[in-house]
Formats: structure tokens, sequence, C-alpha cells
């Protein structure tokens, strides 16, 4: 397994100067917009965060309806977009350790595509878990390893492709994991495709 920075190697991007422009930008802004109803009863007059916020899209739809919204992400180009663009959030470059450190808390969290990409997926849930105030909700989605499409031999599937993707999940390991860090599973939405995307509460304390 790499470390951590190994993997922050890929996704920082210190080499190249910041672009004014985001790939698949305005299909990415309306899939943000055409999702807002659905986090609208968890998200509405609450303080937001999106984890791993990219270009800033969710967030900006997530700000619509929220109290505050804040995008952070780790590489220094996507969050410069983001302030470029999207005036109505906040948006910061930072990494784990940082956030542990942080005592802002959030009461609705969305967290897409990130846990498959974290060498210590119990740092991540740490970093959940501080950020979430009590009774939080968080959306997550990630590759979902036991889904009836995914080839037997998992090596052929085209979502395995380390070390972009270090770690996989299902159903039942994404449960067990939550829970032992005080969130419980409201739902799973269905999907077509094989990807997790499923809503927590968090409903007590990490060990």
């Amino acid at each position: 397994m790499p470390v951590q920075a190994e993997l922050n190697a890929q996704y920082v991007d210190t080499d190249k100067e910041a672009e004014q422009t985001y790939n698949k930008s305005g299909s990415r802004l309306r899939r943000a917009l055409v999702k807002l109803p659905r986090f609208y009863p968890y998200a509405r007059g609450r303080d937001i965060l999106d984890l791993g916020c990219g270009g800033g899209f969710v967030i900006y739809a997530l700000s619509l309806v929220a109290r505050s919204a804040t995008g952070i992400d780790i590489s220094e180009n996507a969050v410069s977009y983001a302030r470029s663009r999207f005036k109505r959030s906040r948006f910061i470059c930072c990494n784990f350790a940082e956030l542990l450190a942080s005592d802002q808390q959030y009461g609705f969290i969305y967290s897409s595509e990130v846990i498959e990409h974290v060498s210590d997926v119990n740092l991540y849930m740490r970093v959940l878990d501080r950020l979430a105030a009590p009774d939080a909700h968080v959306y997550i989605t990630t590759p979902d390893s036991g889904h009836p499409k995914v080839p037997g031999d998992i090596t052929q599937w085209d979502v395995f492709c380390p070390p972009i993707h270090v770690q996989f999940f299902n159903r039942k390991t994404v449960t067990v994991l939550f829970e032992k860090y005080g969130f419980s599973i409201v739902k799973f939405y269905k999907n077509k495709k094989p990807g997790l995307v499923f809503l927590a509460r968090k409903t007590g304390r990490a060990p």
C-alpha cells in the first residue's frame, strides 16, 4: 500500500499552473443542480462541507440552501478554480492531518469518490468523525465491489486501477466501517452502475 504522501502527489499539481477552465464544467454543474432536491432535507439551513470538492460544483449547488458552504480539496488548482468561479462558498486547500486539528463541525458533509483514494481508511473516518456535528448526515459515493456488474475477476474491472484506487467497499463493509466510527447507515441509493451511494447519520462517538 502506498503511503498517503505518494497518493497525494497524483492530485496536488504542484508542477502545473492553475487553469481557468475545468474539464466538463457545464455537465458537472448541471448534475450538481439536478441532485440538489435529494440533499435538500438534510442540507437546508445547515453548515455544509464538501470533502474533496474538486472544482466546487456540488458545494455551489448546496450553497443555494445552506447556512454556510465550505469546499476542501488537496489540489491547489481545483481550489483556485473553485474560488474564482463560485463566490458563495469558502474553499480551502489542506490535507487530512490539518483537518484533524480543525474545530469546525458541519451538519451535512458530502464526500464523493474520495475514500477509495486514501491509504489509511481509518484516518479518513477519524477526519469524518471530527468534522461531523452530532446528528449530522454524510453523503458518500465510492465504487461498489459487490455490485452485480463487477467481474468475478476483480482485476478485470476497469475501476480496479491501483494506485489511483486503493480501497474497495461493498454495502456490508461500509456498514461495519461507519458503525465503528459512530455513524448509522440511513439508506443506500439504487445505482445501475457499480457504485455505492449512501446516506449515513452520526449517532455516536468514535472509539
